[in-house]
C-alpha cells in the first residue's frame, strides 16, 4: 500500500526554503485502513454567517450567561454593539480606540428590590474604560467658574464654596447651613474639592467641613478642569433627583439628574487619566489593568462590589518584576496577570484591610506578546515574544511548531512595522 505522508498542521520553513505544506479547515483524525501512519485529515463543514455587526473588522466578543437576558457584546472596528438572541442590533457608542485588544467583563445583579444593585458591563479599549448598564442610574453635570458664596444643592444636600475657613458658623448640609467647600487656587482646584465633597473622598476641614458626610444620594463619578458629573446611588428613575445652584457662572445640565432606567454608556474616570487596556471579574470585584507606562508597569487597579468607580487608593503592583502586565486573565478564583517577562497568580483574599495577595510558589518566566492571553477551559494559552504559543496548567507545556511560530514572529514584525507608522 502506497504510504500517503499527511501533515497534521501547516508546514513552513522558510529558512530552509522548503516546500509549504498546507492543511487549512482540517483537522486530524485516526484511520486503521488508510495508509501505514493510521491517519486522516478530514474536511471541515463549511460555516454560514450569523450577522453582519457595524464595518468590522470583529475585535473582541463577549457574552456572560445570566447577564443582560443573554446578549451577545461586538466591538467592531471603533464601535460597540449589543446583539441580542433575537439577532437585533445596537450600537451602544462609537469613537473608540481604533487600536489594542479590547476587554470585556460583566457583573450579576446585587440584592433585590429599589435598592438593588444592578448589572454592569465594564470595556476597557485600551485607552478608556467604559460601562454599560441596562437599567442606568440617573446622571447630571454641573460646570462653570465658582465664586465664593455659590451654592449647588444635590438631592437633600446643600454646598457652598467659600475662600474663608471651611470650618465657619455650623455647617451640617442644611439649606440654612451648607457644606462648605475650599475654592482654592483655581476652578479645577474647586470642582476637585466639591467632587470629593460629594464622595467624602478629600481631606475634611481642608477640601471641605470637617464634619461632612458622603452625599446619601448620589456620588461623583467624573471631575474636569470646569466640571463634575455625578451620579445617583439608585438605579432607574427613582435616581432622577433634584440638582440646582445659585451663582451666575455655574450651572446643571438640568434641573434633576436624568436618564435614571435607560440604557446607557458612560466613561469611567481612571486614576491620573492612565488608559485602561483589560479588564476581568472575580469574587465580585472588577480587576483593571491601566495603560503599563511610566509608574505604572506592573500596577493593577480593583472596583469594590456594586461600584462603578476607580478608587485611586484600590491597587497593587506585580512583585516577581518590575515588566509591564498585558492583561488579566480569571480563573476560578484567581486571576492571572501575564507580563512581558513573567506571569504571576493572584487572589482577593476576603480580608478588607488587604484584599489581594499574590499565591506564593506560583510564577511563570515567560512573558507574553500583548493582547494574545486567553482562558482556554482550566489553562491560559499565552504567545511569547519569541512567537512561541504555550498552554500553562499546572506546568508550562509548548503547543505549537516551528511553522506556527514562524508564521507567528512574522505577523509580530508586521505589528510592530505598522506601530512605527
Amino acid at each position: 500500500m502506497v504510504d500517503i505522508p499527511l501533515g497534521r498542521a501547516d508546514y513552513d520553513r522558510r529558512v530552509a526554503k522548503e516546500a509549504r505544506i498546507q492543511t487549512r479547515n482540517r483537522f486530524f483524525e485516526q484511520n486503521p485502513v488508510l495508509n501505514d501512519q493510521q491517519t486522516a485529515l478530514i474536511s471541515r463543514p463549511g460555516m454560514k454567517r450569523y450577522l453582519y455587526v457595524g464595518d468590522g473588522p470583529i475585535r473582541a466578543v463577549y457574552s456572560q450567561p445570566g447577564d443582560f437576558n443573554e446578549a451577545l457584546f461586538v466591538v467592531s472596528g471603533t464601535e460597540w454593539y449589543r446583539v441580542d438572541t433575537d439577532g437585533t442590533v445596537t450600537l451602544l457608542i462609537g469613537g473608540l480606540n481604533p487600536s489594542g485588544s479590547p476587554s470585556m467583563a460583566a457583573t450579576g445583579t446585587i440584592g433585590d428590590g429599589v435598592n438593588a444593585t444592578p448589572e454592569y458591563l465594564f470595556m476597557a479599549d485600551g485607552r478608556d474604560l467604559y460601562l454599560y448598564m441596562e437599567n442606568s442610574y440617573a446622571i447630571g453635570t454641573v460646570s462653570g467658574t465658582p465664586a465664593n458664596g455659590y451654592t449647588i444643592t444635590l438631592g437633600t444636600i446643600h454646598y457652598q464654596f467659600t475662600n474663608a475657613s471651611v470650618d465657619a458658623g455650623t455647617p451640617d448640609g442644611s439649606a440654612a447651613h451648607p457644606w462648605l467647600v475650599a475654592l482654592g487656587a483655581n476652578a479645577a482646584a474647586a470642582w476637585t474639592n466639591f467632587g470629593n465633597a460629594v464622595s467624602a473622598t478629600g481631606i475634611g476641614g481642608t477640601d471641605y467641613s470637617t464634619a461632612l458626610a458622603a452625599n446619601p444620594d448620589a456620588q461623583k463619578i467624573a471631575t474636569g478642569a470646569t466640571a463634575v458629573t455625578v451620579r445617583a446611588n439608585t438605579a432607574g428613575a427613582i435616581g432622577d433627583i433634584t440638582s440646582t445652584s445659585t451663582g451666575a457662572n455655574i450651572a446643571w445640565t438640568n434641573a434633576t439628574l436624568t436618564g435614571g432606567g435607560t440604557p446607557q454608556v458612560t466613561q469611567v474616570e481612571m486614576p491620573n487619566d492612565v488608559g485602561a487596556i483589560s479588564v476581568g471579574y472575580i469574587a465580585s470585584y472588577v480587576v483593571v489593568i491601566p495603560a503599563q507606562v511610566t509608574d505604572f508597569n506592573g500596577r493593577f487597579y480593583w472596583i469594590e462590589p456594586g461600584e462603578t468607580t476607580v478608587d485611586p487608593l484600590d491597587f497593587a503592583t506585580a512583585e516577581r518584576a518590575p515588566d509591564p502586565v498585558f492583561a488579566v486573565v480569571v480563573f476560578g478564583d484567581q486571576f492571572w496577570l501575564p507580563g512581558s517577562n513573567t506571569t504571576e497568580v493572584w487572589y482577593f483574599t476576603g480580608n478588607i484591610d488587604a484584599p489581594v495577595q499574590r499565591l506564593q510558589g506560583v510564577a511563570f518566566d515567560r512573558g507574553t506578546w500583548e493582547g494574545t492571553a486567553i482562558q482556554v477551559k482550566e489553562s491560559m494559552i499565552i504567545v511569547d515574544s519569541d512567537g512561541g504559543v504555550f498552554q500553562i496548567a499546572g506546568g508550562l507545556n509548548r503547543i505549537s511548531n516551528p511553522s506556527i511560530e514562524e508564521r507567528i514572529r512574522k505577523a509580530i514584525a508586521y505589528q510592530s512595522f505598522r506601530n512605527m507608522l
